[in-house]
């Protein structure tokens, strides 16, 4: 079921407003809230470790079933599935935005993961469908180039917002975006034609690849609380492998996959795009978590300037992506993909150099780099993803894509967490030892924690710490220093994975005779230079 009817002229324009809107407004919607953790944390009463899940409420399920999404929005209509998702967001933003409890605003974010997870697929394939195929390029590229840079300003809006009224109005900002979205949709975006009858969602499917995520997330982010070897991190490791493995052994025999493998396995673009965008979701979110730790804590940032300090990852992003559409257009993706994961590993070597002198114009070069390399790499990604698939799979497609990127950041934050923590802990007893310092039996521990927590609302400064603690600090400050090069260099080797990985698969895409519009039959390998 596809809106492929005359959309033309104003109407076109219209389209990719709106859906860009609504594509911006979910990125930001993930990239605002871990600058306003520390206020919601002290507004309800909870540790930093319990505040997390304020962000993996939403992003858990968003990534879990991006793909039922994308599925749903081919099998019922792409306009329908966008506009009940829609109506989803804006009541989880108002019930977030105005909730009570703790517990009521878990539960608004993951009924906003899941109305995200029905629009996100629909904006990418409404797009493509409204546009002719020598200017979807460009038009997909202007809607990721925008939600990219949009999703690099969620930090400095969070922190603004956060600053200036509450950090409910975060959430609550979600409102007015979403009347603009939804009366675009309902003016512009044509209605669905019937569909053909015969076509399925797999709810085994998309019920075993969000255990399969969800174990994987939950059990990389135990690591911070228990040891590798604890049963709480194993189980759910053990579990997210068995579901991954039936997830697979399910899509080969169904008959209407949700994820169709041989639609992977022969168009090798598709398959770059998609290992692409886990990539760089992964640097995209997991380095969104570890920006502002490092800005609030190591360079005593209070929030409000730390989101404006991180406005160097976005300003390269105004500037990049609305040239990378037309290079696309003109040389297919794999140049800009390579060349974008290249400057992403120089820009983690550059950060990596640069977090030692506790300054941030140390920084800065590195940060510059990021937000180049990044706009690259996902402005690109969605119409790579798209330019080799017949039109009926649009939804599908556009679902992994979206699930790669959101499931690869959900993976990215928990996983680079980890490897920061693991990191400091270990320098941190070394630091101690080595110092002559008391040891930190669980309770100093404990008490060293939750006075760095504290710090995170107002910045680390030793002038208002902790006198009894204060003798820890220069300890924590290498063990810290130590955690972000390590997570630094290791977002330089997932994106020289990226780099390889594209180089290999993606190709430029046909002439147009033979484009997604000529549905050539699955299994075929269209191979061009």
């Amino acid at each position: 079921m596809t809106s492929r009817t005359t959309v033309t002229g104003a109407a076109r324009r219209l389209v990719l407003a709106g859906m860009t809107v609504a594509n911006a407004m979910i990125l930001v919607d993930q990239t605002a809230v871990p600058l306003v953790l520390p206020d919601i944390a002290d507004d309800f009463g909870v540790s930093s470790l319990l505040v997390q899940w304020v962000l993996n409420a939403s992003l858990l399920p968003l990534a879990g079933l991006l793909v039922l999404g994308g599925r749903l929005g081919d099998v019922l209509g792409r306009r329908k599935v966008f506009l009940v998702g829609a109506v989803l967001f804006a009541g989880a933003s108002a019930v977030g935005g105005l909730a009570p409890s703790f517990a009521v605003l878990l539960g608004a974010r993951v009924c906003q993961g899941v109305g995200g997870a029905l629009m996100l697929p629909a904006t990418i394939a409404i797009v493509g469908a409204a546009f002719d195929r020598n200017e979807r390029g460009r038009a997909l590229g202007t809607m990721g180039g925008i939600a990219a840079t949009a999703g690099a300003l969620g930090p400095t809006i969070g922190g603004a917002l956060t600053s200036l009224i509450s950090w409910r109005a975060v959430l609550l900002i979600n409102l007015p975006l979403l009347v603009v979205t939804v009366w675009a949709t309902l003016r512009a975006v044509p209605r669905d034609e019937p569909g053909d009858g015969n076509r399925s969602v797999d709810v085994a499917g998309a019920v075993l690849a969000c255990i399969a995520l969800m174990g994987l997330v939950f059990g990389l982010a135990q690591t911070t609380t228990w040891s590798w070897t604890s049963p709480g991190v194993l189980v759910p490791l053990a579990l997210a492998v068995v579901a991954g493995v039936l997830f697979v052994v399910r899509e080969r025999r169904a008959a209407q996959p949700l994820m169709d493998p041989r639609l992977l396995r022969s168009r090798r673009n598709y398959l770059g795009a998609t290992i692409s965008q886990g990539v760089a979701g992964m640097a995209e979110m997991g380095l969104g978590l570890i920006f502002p730790l490092l800005l609030i804590l190591n360079l005593r940032m209070n929030p409000g300037l730390a989101g404006i300090a991180l406005l160097a990852t976005t300003v390269p992003m105004v500037v990049v992506a609305p040239l990378v559409g037309r290079w696309y257009d003109r040389g297919g993706g794999r140049p800009p993909l390579v060349v974008g994961f290249a400057v992403l590993a120089l820009a983690g070597l550059l950060l990596a150099a640069g977090v030692g002198p506790q300054n941030f114009w140390w920084l800065l070069p590195g940060l510059l780099a990021y937000g180049v390399g990044l706009a690259i790499v996902l402005t690109v990604n969605d119409p790579v993803s798209l330019d080799m698939v017949p039109d009926r799979d649009q939804g599908q497609v556009s679902g992994v894509s979206a699930t790669a990127e959101q499931g690869g950041g959900a993976v990215g934050i928990a996983l680079l967490y980890a490897v920061f923590h693991s990191t400091y802990v270990a320098v941190l007893n070394d630091q101690v030892a080595e110092k002559g310092l008391p040891a930190l039996t669980p309770e100093r521990g404990a008490a060293l924690r939750d006075a760095i927590e504290n710090a995170e609302q107002v910045g680390l400064d030793p002038r208002t710490f902790d006198p009894r603690l204060a003798e820890y600090l220069l300890a924590t400050r290498a063990a810290s220093t130590a955690g972000y090069t390590v997570v630094f260099l290791v977002s330089s080797v997932l994106a020289l994975a990226g780099l390889v990985a594209t180089a290999f698969l993606v190709r430029r895409p046909p002439p147009d005779d033979s484009g997604p519009d000529g549905a050539e039959p699955v299994g075929e390998d269209t191979r061009s230079a």
